[in-house]
């Protein structure tokens, strides 16, 4: 009998587990804060994989200071009936960014809004300020900054793999969201952040290439990758690849 009710304790416990978040997000009354992305590996059985969001000082101005990492943050537990503030703190151990390199405000604000048709989650975004800094034009890696979420009496870290987020800080340009695969097969070919510098760098207008570009003006897209197509002619250029080439 004790080692039925054993078995049933250790199944009842992985199966919380497992069914955690979903839990507080319909039955909780505390609020509980995460970011949309992983910072390290779900746990089994889930199958999402440590992501980072990229930063880049490649489109700021030489009179401008300083640039945002735009980080969405997701709240499970009941649905908001006024704004909630949450704090954030640097975790030490992982964060290669200097303390001059960044700003963290004294508090961010999750917005109370009501629910829209197709809603699957409360989610919001905000904005982490990164500072300009001499020392990034000499290291190609870049450096990084981890924050997690403070808890406090109103606010509580969610699910423990997107308890903290990743920013990585990089001087050259970082691949847009529109670069996919079709854009690897039609028109750019495989990215690398070589290709895209000198793309934006020596092509005019190439800056202005985005996902509404390729979809409603394709004609406009061609012309700017076969202006590419046309300058590599004239000045081969190599990437960790080998040679740079587009397919279009």
């Amino acid at each position: 009998m004790n080692k039925i009710f054993l078995l049933l304790a250790v199944m009842g416990g992985l199966l919380f587990t497992s069914c955690q978040e979903d839990s507080i997000m319909v039955f909780g009354s505390d609020h509980y804060i995460y970011f949309d992305k992983f910072w390290k590996d779900a746990s089994y059985p889930g199958t999402e994989k440590a992501d980072s969001t990229e930063v880049t000082f490649f489109f700021v101005g030489e009179d401008e200071n300083s640039t945002n990492a735009e980080l969405i943050v997701v709240l499970a537990g009941r649905q908001l009936e006024h704004d909630l503030d949450f704090k954030l703190r640097v975790v030490p151990e992982l964060t290669t960014a200097l303390p001059e390199e960044y700003t963290l405000k004294d508090k961010y604000t999750f917005h109370a809004r009501p629910v829209q048709e197709g809603d699957t989650r409360f989610q919001d975004t905000i904005q982490i300020q990164l500072n300009k800094s001499a020392r990034l034009d000499t290291m190609s890696a870049g450096y990084r900054l981890v924050l997690e979420v403070v808890p406090d009496e109103n606010v509580k870290p969610g699910q423990y793999e997107r308890a903290r987020s990743v920013i990585r800080i990089v001087k050259d340009p970082v691949r847009p969201e529109w670069w996919n695969s079709e854009v690897d097969i039609y028109l750019l070919g495989a990215y690398s952040a070589t290709k895209y510098k000198l793309f934006l760098e020596h092509v005019p207008g190439a800056s202005e290439l985005d996902k509404e570009m390729i979809e409603q003006r394709p004609d406009e897209a061609r012309k700017l990758v076969l202006e590419f197509k046309k300058w590599l002619q004239q000045n081969p250029s190599e990437d960790e690849f080998g040679p740079i080439e587009v397919p279009v």
